[in-house]
């Protein structure tokens, strides 16, 4: 078989068509997946902040400015936490915290506030955790003590009450 000279370049052409192409479609999912800024929790006005004295302000003055806490700490109800976080995530891929602020309120037992600390991410502690497992209690069953274990315990009955005679 026989080719024409003329053939050459519209060979080249269509490769290069082709290659262009796949750049586009490339491209294109690639765009797909841009980047996106979540802004989380409370903004606090720096203007309200600044307002905040302690020893004037208590918890309904507080609120009243600010609005409730994003967290009251577990120990005791006397510190609250005002949170926010921007971060940054492309894709699928895990968000990377761009600014992160944590304003903490202390109150005396009367409710009224005693200080104001501001954490930023400059502050955060990586913890890492003790162990993989947490233990349980009972027995360790294998694979077919739990798929036939359940086999006879219960009878049907609506509320889950045995039948007479068992």
């Amino acid at each position: 078989m026989h080719h024409s000279p003329n053939t050459a370049p519209f060979r080249r052409a269509k490769r290069m068509m082709t290659a262009a192409g796949l750049v586009l479609a490339l491209g294109a999912i690639l765009g797909g997946c841009s980047g996106t800024t979540h802004v989380r929790g409370y903004i606090a006005d720096p203007d309200i902040v600044e307002a905040l004295q302690p020893g004037v302000d208590n918890r309904d003055s507080v609120i009243a400015s600010m609005g409730r806490p994003s967290v009251v700490s577990a120990f005791d109800d006397n510190t609250w936490y005002y949170i926010s976080k921007i971060d940054d995530q492309w894709a699928f891929f895990q968000p990377k915290i761009k600014k992160q602020r944590i304003l903490a309120l202390n109150f005396n037992k009367l409710g009224a506030m005693e200080g104001i600390k501001t954490y930023t991410k400059a502050d955060a502690r990586h913890v890492e955790p003790v162990g993989d497992k947490t233990p349980t209690r009972g027995k360790e069953l294998n694979f077919w003590q739990q798929i036939f274990s359940n086999i006879g315990r219960f009878s049907g009955a609506p509320g889950g009450a045995q039948s007479p005679g068992r």
